[in-house]
């Protein structure tokens, strides 16, 4: 969907157009369920909060001014019915479930080798300090702008860089313990 397809279908859905935010759903709700399920490890939960997501964004959409910031709003929404989800139940990711995610993959060798990795990747990434391995998922795996990360985690876009730079550094380390600087 183009940037002025977008604009259009934002102000369509902000005139109450029930299709043009169908529209919106259509755009964002699968990159946002992958970050969801990232973060909660639950296919039903996931989409419970996905579903929250869009009703609550439903809801304010007519908060929104640019279509150029509805991503991050959105993702911000997200998050923050993530956070709320973790208040209520304390319950910690499953990483099993992340081969449910695997539909692409051809035979059984390939999903075990697939969630192998997925799994040295996310026990190399909870080892980084809490706000390194956001960045590094939002600009990574969720493809967000730095301008689209310091607006979610309410910073400045060179804090985001700095962040950034010194996640990817850690990371170095952490998946090349051996190797001398």
């Amino acid at each position: 969907m183009t940037e002025e397809e977008l604009k259009q279908f934002l102000k369509q859905a902000q005139s109450g157009d029930s299709q043009a935010f169908g529209r919106i759903y259509d755009e964002f709700a699968d990159k946002l369920y992958r970050f969801i399920f990232f973060r909660v490890g639950h296919r039903e939960i996931a989409e419970d909060v996905l579903s929250d997501t869009f009703v609550k964004s439903w809801q304010k959409i007519h908060q929104i001014n640019s279509p150029k910031s509805l991503s991050a709003w959105l993702y911000q929404i997200a998050r923050n019915n993530i956070i709320d989800y973790y208040r209520l139940k304390k319950e910690s990711v499953a990483l099993e479930e992340i081969a449910d995610t695997l539909e692409d993959a051809v035979n059984p060798i390939e999903i075990i080798n697939a969630t192998m990795q997925q799994k040295k990747i996310l026990d190399v990434l909870n080892q980084l300090p809490t706000e390194q391995r956001q960045v590094i998922q939002y600009r990574f795996f969720e493809d967000l702008s730095n301008e689209e990360i310091a607006f979610i985690l309410n910073k400045t876009e060179g804090a985001i860089r700095v962040i950034q730079h010194r996640a990817i550094i850690r990371l170095k380390e952490l998946l090349n313990p051996n190797k001398k600087k």
